[in-house]
């Protein structure tokens, strides 16, 4: 029986923080066939670094032996080309690397704070078909926040952290680290998340894309982008690949009112006013068939749709749905939406589709997937609750949205949160419908959980 040649192995690394006292380290398992740049990726994650600051490796440690003529360096090649020196990143696997270094490695990253890492090989093994890419198996303590001096500044900073006694400008120090080490669950010096590095390092080993709605929307950043969504994804515990769940049954009937308009434009459909408006007799036939009265402040006992922004949005929705249409004064079904009226998922299955693949690159459909991601991780944007019981924790929108630069002509600041951030109109009007349905105010916690459900399905299912 001829067996197959196994070319690459998996290796068990040691990685351990040079000079760090107690020793911050992780046993990283990780293929000997992955380029140092993707290493230095899978380190920084396994550490918990946020990929801010340059990276290098070398055979030889930095403290000791840089001067050496035996000393070997690898940059990426922007910096190759900037300074003429070293080998590539990208063009040496860590196989490579490490039979030049004697199964020795130093990474380095940030070269103002010179975070050093020794990188030792623990074991080497075959590879099998169950492998991840990357895997942390074990370590202990949380990596030094960024920018915070080196070894030494972070020494100070966690004696005044744990200090009984401080001035105030160690409360200030108190107050940056929890800011910095945040805002996605309480800063903890002394504990290692393996699960979200695993969880990390899963999207890394994907390129940070995948074949659901998340994954295709990381898709259309640059890298440095996917990889800073990497962080929210796995802290909101969310998955690049579909997971073929059912629609919930309860969001079928949330979109009644989608439908109910479009079978109301069929047959005759429905004659508009001089205006360009829906008469007042069908809005309250509508708002009543679907009990949707109160959605909207209404100034009079008359229900017209310049009052009720709610209606007015989902008509224009509805429109750029293509389930119907204005044709001489009147609203119409289209062949689309009489053909969906006969299957309700279908009708559901095919709102769903229009809501997950906006590709188009704006402010309104990244908050949307920034808000839909934020809710399936659990956190709370109503910003009224932010000190109350109710909410579980609170993190506003623009949290995600200042990293991909966007600008509030309003404020002529950076994006932030005293900014307007809108949606997308069928998400506002999803979202207004929702909130109005299962909104309690002995029960707010009724309507964070249908939002987190319905979020969490959108991206993954």
């Amino acid at each position: 029986m001829s067996s197959v040649l196994t070319l690459h192995k998996i290796l068990t690394l040691r990685i351990e923080l040079v000079g760090s006292e107690p020793v911050i380290w992780r046993r990283l398992e990780i293929e000997d066939s992955v380029a140092l740049d993707e290493v230095g990726l899978a380190v920084q994650i396994a550490m918990g670094w946020e990929h801010a600051h340059l990276q290098a490796f070398t055979n030889l440690s930095p403290y000791t032996e840089l001067g050496s003529k035996s000393a070997i360096k690898w940059y990426d090649e922007q910096m190759r080309a900037e300074s003429g020196d070293g080998e590539s990143l990208e063009d040496t696997t860590l196989g490579q690397a490490l039979r030049v270094a004697n199964d020795e490695l130093y990474f380095e990253y940030d070269f103002g704070d010179d975070w050093i890492h020794r990188i030792t090989v623990e074991s080497r093994r075959e590879t099998k078909p169950e492998d991840s890419k990357y895997r942390v198996l074990e370590g202990q303590l949380r990596a030094p926040l960024e920018d915070s001096g080196g070894l030494g500044g972070w020494s100070n900073k966690l004696e005044i952290y744990r200090s009984t006694e401080r001035s105030d400008e160690d409360e200030d120090t108190v107050d940056w680290m929890e800011w910095r080490g945040g805002p996605w669950k309480a800063f903890d010096p002394d504990t290692f998340d393996i699960d979200f590095a695993n969880a990390r390092l899963k999207l890394l080993a994907n390129g940070f894309t995948g074949a659901n709605a998340a994954g295709q929307w990381t898709a259309r950043f640059h890298e440095g982008i996917r990889q800073y969504l990497s962080l929210v994804f796995a802290h909101c515990h969310i998955g690049l690949e579909p997971t073929g769940e059912q629609i919930p049954e309860w969001f079928v009937e949330l979109l009644q009112p989608f439908t109910a308009l479009v079978e109301m434009c069929t047959d005759q459909g429905i004659t508009l006013t001089k205006a360009g408006w829906m008469p007042p007799a069908m809005i309250a036939e509508l708002m009543t068939h679907c009990e949707l009265n109160g959605i909207d402040y209404e100034r009079g006992k008359v229900k017209r749709e310049v009052d009720l922004p709610t209606i007015s949005i989902m008509r224009d929705v509805v429109i750029k749905l293509r389930l119907i249409r204005k044709y001489k004064g009147k609203l119409i079904a289209t062949k689309l939406g009489s053909s969906l009226l006969q299957d309700p998922l279908a009708m559901v299955r095919y709102i769903l589709n229009e809501l997950r693949s906006v590709v188009t690159k704006d402010v309104e459909v990244d908050a949307t997937f920034s808000e839909w991601v934020l809710c399936a991780g659990g956190y709370n944007l109503d910003r009224y609750t932010k000190a109350t019981t109710e909410a579980k924790e609170f993190v506003h929108v623009s949290e995600v949205l200042k990293n991909f630069g966007y600008w509030d002509p309003n404020l002529r600041a950076p994006i932030s949160t005293d900014s307007y951030i809108p949606t997308t109109e069928l998400w506002h009007v999803i979202g207004r419908i929702m909130d109005f349905k299962y909104s309690n105010a002995d029960n707010r916690q009724a309507i964070y959980d249908k939002r987190q459900e319905i979020s969490r399905f959108i991206l993954e299912a």
